[in-house]
């Protein structure tokens, strides 16, 4: 599931990463390792921690596979309402912007719910925290999972071709761990 976010992000990830083999090397990474350490310390000491406004039983840190669509993902938590399911994700950032990336991995992850537990996931409650804690609740509508199954086979049609995508620069191309390799997040412009 983290390839089909990562080629929402940008679509050369799944060509570096999947057909030619490349690290990313995230342990290097002083935010993602903060991630990391933030969904650990959620998952030891908030096991049974309900919002107050929600109701029912807590799932943490599954591990789900989906044998209908060949994709295995993990959420942060759920929680299981008896009629539905409420997916619970957390972000180690500042920047609260609910952006493709995050609706791919939202609507991946309810689908992944939704075949393992055979109830319906119809919205998702996202809690930014790093300095502040900003939580926004989103709903899982089909835009939001048909732009994931679009990336979903867009990744799949990548891999099986063995293409590289065409993808134009932006400013996330000065942060990238491909930036040196990257003809189009290269630092280095044409005169």
């Amino acid at each position: 599931m983290t390839n089909v976010v990562e080629h929402t992000f940008c679509k050369r990830f799944t060509y570096y990463t999947l057909i030619l083999g490349l690290r990313q090397y995230e342990e290097k990474r002083g935010t993602v390792l903060a991630g990391r350490a933030l969904h650990r310390r959620h998952e030891r000491h908030n096991k049974s921690y309900v919002p107050v406004d929600l109701k029912g039983k807590k799932i943490v840190g599954l591990y789900l596979h989906s044998k209908v669509l060949n994709l295995v993902g993990r959420i942060d938590e759920a929680i299981d309402t008896g009629q539905e399911l409420i997916l619970i994700e957390r972000k180690y950032s500042d920047s609260a912007i609910i952006g493709a990336t995050l609706k791919v991995q939202l609507g991946l992850l309810a689908l992944l719910l939704e075949e393992n537990f055979s109830k319906p996931v119809l919205r998702a409650r996202v809690i930014f925290s790093k300095n502040d804690c900003v939580e926004f609740e989103v709903l899982i509508d089909t835009t939001i999972r048909d732009l994931a199954l679009k990336m979903l086979y867009e990744t799949m049609e990548t891999v099986v071709s063995g293409r590289e995508p065409r993808e134009r620069p932006d400013r996330r191309c000065l942060n990238c761990c491909f930036r040196k390799i990257c003809p189009v997040g290269s630092l280095y412009t044409p005169q």
